[in-house]
């Protein structure tokens, strides 16, 4: 989506290489907006996050990849229902434990947001594991198509990119859980295109468990982060990664130079 926040923008600084805005109504830190927050985004910049969290712009990347992610998502999630004994194992319970998938309630049924009692912090989560009535698990679902990534050492599905980590460690936090079940597809490149027709199995389908990263340096570092731009209203500085974005805002927004 590219939000029209136009009238949000104050001024365009060339020399300070910074976008001033009014600062109300900023939305919140998500699982997906902290890893750019931090540095260590792979597709945001702590730039474009701040004009995202402000309402100004934010680019809707429609993917055949991340299109096939939100189609695989509920057969991931009905795979996982299915197996949940794997997990008796994974996370070490008791034979005859009761597990249960939790279905996330969905987007548009809560505001995109699943952690109304969070000021600052939110987000959507994937899911939950249940055993014997109480959550144990936040459920994170991926898609990826490149299986080495995820391969240790020893060739075993263990390994979990950072900003994976920080985004499902943050929901975790956020719900009080220490460990986290992601739940992974890999599909070949075929699949992309043809999405629906994927079954998930436990060739193409791994199950990772993790507990989640210690997030307080973390949260105090975004919650700096926050107070320092979004309460101000002014990004951080752009660099070169943000140079389409930059050109995008200057020809929507003439005179704010």
């Amino acid at each position: 989506m590219r939000y029209d926040g136009r009238y949000r923008i104050e001024e365009i600084d060339d020399e300070g290489k910074v976008v001033y805005f009014f600062p109300y109504q900023n939305k919140k830190i998500t699982g997906t907006r902290l890893a750019p927050i931090l540095g260590k985004g792979e597709f945001q910049t702590p730039f474009s996050v701040a004009l995202d969290l402000a309402g100004i712009y934010r680019e809707d990347i429609k993917t055949k990849y991340i299109e096939a992610g939100n189609i695989i998502e509920p057969a991931l999630r009905s795979y996982m229902r299915k197996n949940a004994p794997l997990l008796i194992s994974l996370l070490n319970l008791r034979e005859g434990s009761g597990i249960v998938i939790e279905e996330p309630a969905q987007g548009d049924k809560c505001g995109y947001d699943h952690f109304h009692n969070e000021k600052l912090f939110g987000g959507l989560v994937d899911g939950y594991v249940t055993v014997n009535g109480k959550r144990n698990a936040v459920l994170e679902i991926k898609t990826s198509g490149e299986r080495d990534k995820w391969l240790d050492e020893n060739g075993e599905y263990t390994v979990v990119a950072e900003q994976y980590m920080l985004q499902a460690s943050l929901y975790a936090e956020l719900s009080r859980l220490d460990t986290i079940v992601f739940v992974v597809g890999f599909l070949e490149e075929d699949d992309y295109d043809q999405p629906k027709f994927w079954i998930p199995n436990e060739d193409n389908t791994k199950v990772i468990v993790k507990k989640k990263l210690d997030m307080t340096q973390y949260m105090k570092e975004a919650t700096d982060w926050y107070n320092e731009y979004m309460k101000k209203g002014q990004t951080p500085e752009w660099t070169d990664a943000d140079e389409d974005l930059v050109k995008y805002l200057k020809a929507y927004n003439p005179g704010k130079r």
